[in-house]
């Protein structure tokens, strides 16, 4: 049964993921991401520690992306996190991280679970750009329950060009929108 689930909630967010390419007002445009590498590691157990990667090297549009990882959590626990973007179409690759660091006052991460998994999981931004207001490069993710659960998280990636970044609301544009399951294990 938990394996039909899963296999449910894969076949869901594979359909449900997308990956915009819009056309921005600023003169740094930055690329599309190919690879998005989220990595989380157990503030109580360093050996505790998960790498999560997506890939659609094809970029928007075309094929289904090639590799969509779990995030498996532990129950109870608390995590540091980072999120990495690259666009591996080109070689050499191109670190779109360092772009939305140097331009963060232009962008926020959303992370969203799903109905399923939102009261067993906290996720905290807590990186801010010059403005005071959230980023999410970096995060802190919490698990608030003592069972085994399965579920996914929207990651968004707001870019504010026509509307001004209030660190509450998405945009009209994104640079990224991603579905990752998550199971955490008890």
């Amino acid at each position: 049964m938990r394996i039909n689930i899963l296999i449910l909630y894969i076949s869901m967010f594979t359909i449900s993921c997308g990956l915009t390419d819009s056309n921005h007002d600023h003169e740094q445009d930055h690329d599309y991401a190919t690879t998005i590498i989220l990595r989380l590691i157990n503030e109580n157990n360093t050996t505790d520690t998960v790498t999560a990667i997506w890939k659609d090297l094809d970029g928007p549009g075309g094929a289904l992306p090639s590799v969509i990882d779990t995030i498996t959590l532990s129950a109870n626990s608390s995590y540091l996190g980072t999120i990495q973007l690259y666009n591996e179409s080109k070689n050499p690759k191109t670190d779109i991280t360092k772009e939305i660091l140097e331009y963060s006052y232009e962008h926020q991460f959303f992370y969203t679970p799903n109905a399923s998994i939102a009261q067993s999981i906290d996720w905290i931004i807590t990186d801010k750009d010059k403005n005071n207001l959230p980023v999410g490069l970096t995060y802190t993710v919490k698990t608030l329950t003592s069972t085994s659960q399965i579920g996914l998280v929207t990651i968004v990636l707001s870019h504010y060009d026509s509307i001004i970044k209030d660190g509450i609301r998405k945009s009209i544009e994104s640079d990224i929108d991603i579905d990752f399951p998550i199971i955490i294990n008890n």
